[in-house]
């Protein structure tokens, strides 16, 4: 029998007796239409079967109802083998046994109609099938398609998220910002910050102390250390003692009552100094140490610092008072003290120390008296004046030049003869000291055998045609005020200095060892001792000799230019002048840094250097080292005044083998803080307030305050990021990836993500 479906789609397929009893279903393939009423209308009608008469009962034993519908999604259809248990007939061959059933219909085939047909019963089955396999296959490929699309998308998505990271990171994620904040009403010029764990703060701000947590922005406890109370007991001192020396009348009050109260309040805060080891926090101020309590900041114990004095310093979680001949160590945790004795009977008192050129821009206050200034510091002010006042400076130097005159002459004394820049002090033979190293603390000494100093010129002759002479215009205006400048300097005995090239005998004492076993040298220059890991320096003018633990001499070098006076351990911009790093000796005089054999003594390199002020290693042994760009006319004429010239600091990458440079930056300040990946650079400028003045000459005419904050990559050297705000810090701390900053009217701690 034939038919056609309405979507146009022929079929043909065989008629049997069993579509009469049995209704077939047929679904066209290629519409999806259900015709199935149709076709067993046509079938009943073909065979002879009354549409309304009643069906003759089905056989015992009846196959399944055939099905004409061919799922396009199906897998392709296939030969169904009879089970042996059935026996039904051929559909085409009444009679004969079936051993097979099509693919498509089920219809049973006989081994005639399998040998005839194949897999199906007949043609229409046949196309069928095929249809069901290309339907299948094509889905296979929409699958395929669907997969390759969506692992596609995916990884667009991934790049595309991965580039957004980046640059949210770049921008955002990497660069610092505030995690925590807290600000004050008034003003302080001291404090200190310090981080506890990962999210606890612990700052002094003038006179309050306080403890903030960075997970909730939030203040656990404040307390106020300096009180009204205490600034008016102060100024009640300050007054009897005035009116005690007055014989009752005053004298020397010329502030106004508020800002005398100011000044007394800042005194009183400065004097105050934060101790943190742990969950142990301790304010020092004078004679005592208070301990407060981390989770409420009361008042735990108060202890006495003994009245001998000295100088108290913090290591690990204890401080040590450092006296001439004692050393009293307090336990931040108990709060218990003890005291070490080292007594020598050669102790006397200290050498005189030259005076200092401190002075600034000399443009307020008495100018007669003043000491000698500072070529460094009269340059920053001046290089950050606004433009007006750089035109205007040589006007208000030769001001403050005339009345430095007038005030000459109103006293009747002729100008103060210029000093030498060397104090003699007292003449006493011998030093003692105590010098803390690594190994514990050696008892240093010292005796002047021979005294000479050496006085010489620090500046360049005067120019011979005065910067005055001839057109003056605001392209002169430099070289003018470095005319008024230098010639200021030279009335204030600046413009020479005086050398110490006496001859010493050094005596080097370890602790616990008999005289004998002292090491004593003869220095030429100031001698200093720089106690080490495994080596003990002495150092004098122009050499260094390397004692071993046993106090026996291995070696001693020559060195270009004195080494300047070096502090006790790190400071913030490194350590040095002596630094001992593996099986090396690093020491760094005015201008060059060299490298000796730690044993032998052997120089394995020398790098000129104008100003190196420290060094730093990283994890992998790499030496950074703080210099400058300065030339060896700054130590020639050190006290020659140049507010054109800036000298900028530098920071060198070396290979501490054989001293190659890696990578040299100018990032704009000194590091202070190198630790594995995290290497910072701080740059500040405070022009001062203008109350705390004693002339407001300049106060108008600075820049305004700056803070800029560079991390570097330890890799090339480049700026990773830059941070800056218009004031300056009091005082900055460093851990990793967080910053403490005290301002004067705020505490704040920054913040960045770090991989």
């Amino acid at each position: 029998m034939k038919l056609q479906c309405s979507c146009g789609a022929k079929y043909a397929f065989e008629l049997t007796p069993a579509m009469a009893q049995n209704p077939v279903r047929f679904v066209c393939p290629a519409c999806g239409q259900d015709s199935s009423g149709f076709v067993n209308e046509l079938v009943q009608r073909e065979l002879g079967v009354s549409a309304t008469s009643t069906p003759p009962p089905p056989p015992p034993v009846a196959p399944a109802a055939p099905s004409l519908r061919v799922s396009l999604a199906a897998a392709p259809p296939a030969p169904v083998k009879i089970a042996q248990d059935e026996s039904p007939s051929c559909a085409k061959h009444p009679g004969v046994h079936a051993t097979d059933r099509c693919g498509v219909c089920l219809h049973p085939m006989c081994p005639q109609c399998v040998e005839r047909f194949g897999l199906f019963c007949s043609v229409a089955c046949k196309n069928q099938a095929a249809r069901a396999k290309a339907a299948q296959k094509s889905a296979a490929e929409a699958k395929f398609w669907r997969k390759t699309g969506l692992l596609f998308g995916s990884g667009f998505a991934m790049v595309a998220l991965a580039v957004v990271g980046v640059v949210w990171y770049a921008f955002f994620g990497s660069m610092p910002h505030p995690v925590f904040s807290t600000r004050f009403d008034q003003k302080s010029h001291s404090g200190a910050a310090q981080l506890v764990g990962k999210d606890q703060l612990v700052y002094l701000h003038g006179g309050t102390l306080g403890r903030g947590d960075l997970k909730t922005e939030k203040i656990v406890w404040s307390l106020a250390l300096v009180t009204p109370a205490q600034i008016a007991g102060e100024i009640k001192r300050e007054d009897d003692l005035i009116a005690h020396e007055n014989e009752g009348g005053r004298f020397g009050q010329t502030m106004t009552a508020s800002r005398r109260e100011k000044s007394v309040r800042l005194e009183l805060e400065g004097a105050l100094s934060l101790r943190v080891a742990g969950q142990n926090i301790w304010v020092g101020h004078g004679d005592r140490l208070t301990h407060y309590d981390w989770d409420s900041g009361k008042v735990l114990r108060e202890i006495a610092v003994p009245e001998a004095g000295g100088e108290l310093v913090q290591v690990g979680d204890e401080l040590q008072l450092r006296g001439e001949q004692f050393v009293t160590h307090i336990s931040l945790a108990s709060g218990e003290a003890r005291t070490e004795e080292f007594r020598d009977p050669r102790a006397l008192a200290l050498v005189g120390t030259a005076k200092a050129a401190t002075g600034g821009l000399p443009l307020g206050g008495s100018t007669s008296n003043g000491p000698p200034l500072d070529p460094a510091k009269v340059a920053a002010q001046a290089q950050n004046l606004k433009l007006p006042a750089k035109i205007a400076l040589p006007a208000l130097l030769a001001n403050a030049q005339h009345e430095q005159q007038l005030e000459a002459a109103l006293q009747d004394e002729p100008t103060p003869p210029r000093s030498s820049g060397a104090g003699r002090g007292s003449k006493a033979g011998e030093m003692f000291r105590l010098v803390p190293g690594p190994n514990g603390f050696v008892q240093f000494s010292r005796r002047m055998m021979a005294e000479h100093l050496v006085t010489r010129s620090a500046m360049q002759a005067a120019p011979k045609k005065s910067a005055l002479d001839g057109q003056v215009n605001a392209a002169k205006t430099g070289e003018i005020a470095n005319e008024i400048l230098n010639e200021m300097q030279r009335n204030r005995g600046g413009d020479v200095v005086t050398e110490d090239e006496s001859r010493y005998q050094v005596t080097v004492h370890l602790p616990g060892t008999v005289p004998a076993a002292d090491w004593m040298g003869e220095v030429v220059g100031p001698p200093q001792l720089f106690p080490l890991k495994t080596v003990n320096v002495v150092a004098g003018g122009k050499s260094v000799f390397v004692l071993d633990q046993a106090n026996k001499k291995l070696w001693q070098a020559a060195l270009t230019y004195p080494i300047a006076g070096g502090g006790e351990g790190e400071s913030q911009f490194g350590a040095g002048p002596c630094v001992e790093h593996g099986d090396t000796l690093y020491v760094f005089d005015q201008a060059v840094l060299a490298a000796f054999d730690l044993t032998t003594g052997n120089a394995r390199w020398r790098l000129p250097s104008i100003g190196v002020v420290g060094l730093f290693f990283d994890d992998a042994g790499m030496l950074y080292v703080n210099t400058t760009t300065g030339n060896p006319d700054d130590i020639r004429y050190s006290r020659q005044v140049d507010i054109n010239k800036s000298t900028a600091a530098v920071l060198l990458k070396l290979d501490p083998k054989n001293g190659k440079t890696l990578w040299r930056v100018q990032p704009g300040g000194f590091v202070s803080y190198l630790a594995g990946k995290f290497i910072y650079t701080v740059e500040s400028y405070d022009p001062g307030d203008q109350e705390d003045e004693l002339s407001d000459a300049l106060d108008m005419l600075q820049k305004p305050a700056l803070m800029h904050l560079t991390r570097l990559n330890p890799k090339n050297g480049r700026t990773l990021w830059d941070y800056s705000e218009d004031r300056a810090p009091v005082a900055v701390q460093f851990h990793d990836n967080t910053i403490e900053l005290v301002f004067k009217k705020e505490v704040e701690v920054l913040k960045y993500l770090s991989f």
